[in-house]
């Protein structure tokens, strides 16, 4: 091996050397992508830093797939006496949440990050100081931005049955309604659901699925009791909600979730629950790329959100 390119290699991280060898090998995007589990733009990217790295173009496209330069058959070469030493290295080395200084994005509803964000960032502090969150809201369907890296982790309302994701159920979300301390339904002996939605009715904003195939608990109980106007405000942020509910005699279409929120219980209270009404409750699955699976960092980090999460849903029933 040249010193030139003993140099090169030091400088792309095991992934990226991981990627070359697969096109080398497959001389195919397609199959390469395949074989790593990635997405075809996904791949494009890591050729591109490839490129720039060794300062060469490495394939050429023809009808048949990739054709290597010169310089890539140089390195298939070296790659095959480096790699196996790489990935022995790499599989010894522990992982140690205070050193580690991943990024990782997360895709959550709102009451979920509400409940969860606060405990959550409280621990890494202390456990993982270097670790970095990026917090995007829910989407209708994170699939495809999980499958482009775009997010490592969504709690989603389905699984999925594509192999390229794996979906674990967490717990169960079921719609419990609030009002403030003081609210006119305090007074009274026995609420039903029908007194209740005489009150301007408030609720979370949830992005609906153009397949349809999820529709939020709010709107499945408006149909059912036929009622043609719709929330006074929905919102994808909790404190509008709560500020509103201070200041006026609206009910919160929550979840059982946000009584985990710091304080909450102090200013509001519970005045109704569906929980034992299946038709309204949603499965909550966290989804990850099985390109994580193996990753210590990214399942550590799985299961410490996991712990919090179902603290968040079993704190008040």
């Amino acid at each position: 091996m040249t010193n030139e390119t003993a140099q090169q290699l030091s400088r792309v991280d095991l992934n990226l050397l991981v990627t070359l060898d697969v096109l080398l090998r497959e001389k195919n995007v397609t199959r390469a992508a395949e074989t790593l589990h990635l997405s075809q733009s996904a791949l494009s990217r890591a050729l591109k830093r490839l490129r720039t790295t060794f300062d060469d173009p490495l394939f050429t496209r023809v009808a048949s797939g990739l054709v290597p330069t010169p310089k890539a058959l140089q390195l298939e070469t070296q790659l095959r006496n480096v790699l196996p030493s790489l990935r022995t290295i790499f599989s010894e080395q522990s992982f140690i949440p205070k050193e580690c200084k991943l990024t990782f994005s997360i895709s959550l509803p709102t009451f979920i990050s509400s409940a969860l964000m606060p405990s959550l960032m409280r621990q890494l502090a202390c456990d993982a100081p270097l670790v970095n969150i990026v917090e995007q809201p829910a989407k209708a369907n994170p699939f495809t931005a999980i499958d482009q890296g775009q997010i490592d982790f969504a709690f989603h309302y389905s699984a999925s049955n594509t192999k390229r994701f794996i979906s674990q159920e967490v717990g169960t979300l079921f719609p419990q309604l609030f009002v403030r301390k003081g609210h006119p339904l305090t007074k009274e002996n026995q609420v039903n659901i029908e007194r209740i939605l005489q009150f301007p009715l408030l609720g979370m904003l949830v992005e609906q699925d153009q397949t349809h195939s999820f529709s939020a608990p709010i709107q499945k109980l408006y149909e059912d009791f036929m009622l043609k106007s719709q929330p006074k405000l929905r919102s994808s942020q909790t404190q509008i909600l709560l500020d509103r509910m201070c200041e006026s005699d609206s009910v919160l279409f929550g979840t059982n979730t946000i009584q985990a929120l710091p304080g909450f219980n102090t200013n509001f209270q519970l005045i109704y629950t569906l929980e034992h009404e299946e038709r309204y409750n949603v499965a909550l699955h966290l989804v990850q790329h099985e390109r994580t699976q193996h990753s210590q960092a990214h399942q550590w980090f799985a299961g410490v959100m996991l712990e919090h999460l179902q603290k968040a849903l079993s704190t008040h029933r």
